[in-house]
């Protein structure tokens, strides 16, 4: 994992992209322990958004719920589908 110039990070392997932050040494926010219902860990994709999992209906409508843009998704319930591809992430407490 590599930082950018700016609070970005570029994230890759298996496992959600929640999992895979804590496993690189970065808080995440949640109060649902990863349950995918407060939104506190939501990420916005910057790059290789692609790479991640399809959002489920129950994701779908927490973002909606939560205002959230076409490029976020909760950490919590999105995984890298190709474990060799990198995506870019950000969020607004790092």
């Amino acid at each position: 994992m590599a930082r950018t110039h700016r609070a970005d990070l570029i994230i890759g392997g298996r496992g959600s992209l929640m999992n895979r932050c804590l496993a690189a040494g970065l808080p995440v926010a949640s109060a649902c322990s990863g349950q995918g219902v407060c939104a506190r860990c939501m990420i916005t994709t910057l790059e290789g958004g692609t790479h991640l999992s399809p959002p489920r209906p129950h994701e779908t409508k927490v973002l909606e719920r939560h205002g959230a843009g076409p490029e976020q998704r909760l950490s919590c319930q999105c995984r890298i589908a190709d474990p060799s591809a990198t995506v870019l992430i950000t969020t607004g407490y790092w």
